[in-house]
């Protein structure tokens, strides 16, 4: 029973400290003050080419090669399809830590549809998942050949939770807030491409792409949003 006390207690230390953490590790979003190493979610840095860099990646011009030697070669790659969104090319992270903090990554490929079509034809396995996307498994060397290819969006799922102060003080007041239901709202910071998903119950999700690109986030939104109250 102390045992079991004792471990608890271990717990709450480290999930206190680690929340002390993200509030003091300095807050740094521009290119102008950007840190030695861009390692943190809050950490974005807005190159003068309109691109994004967060954790090291630069989208749109960082290869999953280049992602490989931050995240580590722990990583799975699939092609998902759903039926209201056109096929994807993902990467997925299960656990990653940078700067003390832990959490999962999904990258996705630059790929045309038709270069995903001819992936899906090749593909060694097809599973249906539990929302009813369907996820096909490429060959080894299908995976090796895809290793130059560039990543355009980054998703991260931190294994801390993010609440209101935290999110404010590492990303400041977002430009809109598109709210979910009562739990669930998401922050839309457009200068940084980022979208940010609040969760009071779950984990939150924290979604980037190119600033020119955060329409691709947030007209899914919107539309979704709109179709509720009609």
């Amino acid at each position: 029973m102390f045992a079991v006390i004792e471990r608890g207690k271990m717990v709450i230390t480290r999930i206190v400290v680690l929340c002390l953490m993200l509030l003091l590790i300095p807050a740094c979003d521009k290119a102008n003050n950007q840190p030695s190493e861009d390692i943190y979610p809050w950490q974005i840095i807005l190159l003068s080419d309109g691109k994004t860099r967060v954790f090291g990646i630069t989208l749109n011009e960082s290869t999953l090669n280049d992602a490989v030697t931050i995240l580590g070669r722990n990583y799975k790659l699939g092609l998902f399809e759903t039926p209201d969104q056109p096929l994807s090319l993902e990467i997925y992270f299960n656990e990653v830590t940078l700067g003390g903090i832990s959490g999962k990554f999904v990258l996705t490929l630059e790929a045309t549809q038709e270069e995903l079509k001819i992936l899906r034809q090749q593909a060694i396995k097809r599973e249906v998942l539990e929302s009813g996307a369907r996820r096909y498994t490429l060959t080894a060397e299908t995976n090796d050949a895809l290793t130059q290819k560039r990543i355009t969006s980054l998703s991260y799922i931190p294994y801390i939770n993010l609440d209101e102060e935290i999110i404010r003080k590492r990303f400041g007041e977002p430009t809109e807030r598109v709210v979910v239901d009562q739990k669930r709202q998401h922050l839309l910071y457009p200068e940084f491409g980022l979208d940010l998903l609040l969760d009071e119950e779950g984990k939150e999700l924290l979604q980037y792409v190119d600033p020119a690109e955060i329409e691709q986030l947030r007209q899914p939104l919107i539309k979704k949003k709109t179709s509720e109250k009609s």
